[in-house]
């Protein structure tokens, strides 16, 4: 078990965004709020730190908060040295089993912060694919406004030559075209397709 199996990536592994109907966000509860504690001793184990050498470590704290605080530190060596000895505990073991604990701790502090440019630049990444995407859709929207403009027109002139025979032919006057249609392509993309042209025929002329 590595250092680096402690952090997980808010981001999914996905290569192709286009494909992507939202930010690829990994679920709250796999991600969830910085963690409040830290699985020091899973985290000691993992770097080689074996349970003798921790265990050692703590008894050597223990002894050390019981010494008062006014004991000269030469003084506290030689109770410290002397506990441990009755143990059968040389002063050189405590010394290696601090430093590999210091240096295991001190690595998993370099993994984390390795894993966290990971993640930002995995996000600033991802923000860049994304906002390339908003673009694109921006983009498509604005053609469709230009286009269904472009329709709006050809479909008023469209009228406009057919009014004159509904003009001469039909029994009632008609007015030259409707409001509607000039306003739909005077505004381009407002343009209702509902609207429609009522065209009666008499059937006696």
């Amino acid at each position: 078990m590595s250092l680096s199996s402690f952090f997980k990536s808010p981001f999914s592994r996905r290569s192709d965004v286009s494909s992507l109907p939202s930010p690829p966000l990994a679920p709250e509860d796999d991600v969830g709020a910085p963690p409040s504690e830290v699985d020091f001793a899973a985290i000691l184990l993992a770097a080689g730190v074996t349970p003798e050498q921790r265990s050692k470590i703590l008894k050597a704290q223990e002894l050390l908060r019981t010494l008062p605080s006014e004991t000269p530190a030469p003084v506290k060596r030689d109770i410290v040295e002397a506990a441990f000895k009755a143990f059968d505990v040389s002063t050189q073991e405590i010394v290696a089993a601090a430093s590999k604990h210091i240096e295991a701790l001190r690595a998993f502090t370099r993994t984390g912060e390795e894993h966290t440019q990971q993640v930002l630049a995995e996000g600033n990444q991802q923000i860049k694919l994304l906002e390339s995407k908003i673009a694109g859709v921006k983009a498509s929207m604005d053609r469709e406004v230009a286009a269904q403009a472009v329709r709006a027109r050809s479909t008023l002139d469209q009228i406009n030559e057919v009014q004159p025979v509904l003009q001469f032919f039909a029994r009632d006057p008609i007015p030259p075209s409707h409001p509607e249609a000039h306003a739909a392509a005077s505004r381009p993309g407002e343009w209702s397709q509902g609207e429609s042209v009522d065209v009666q025929f008499d059937a006696g002329r």
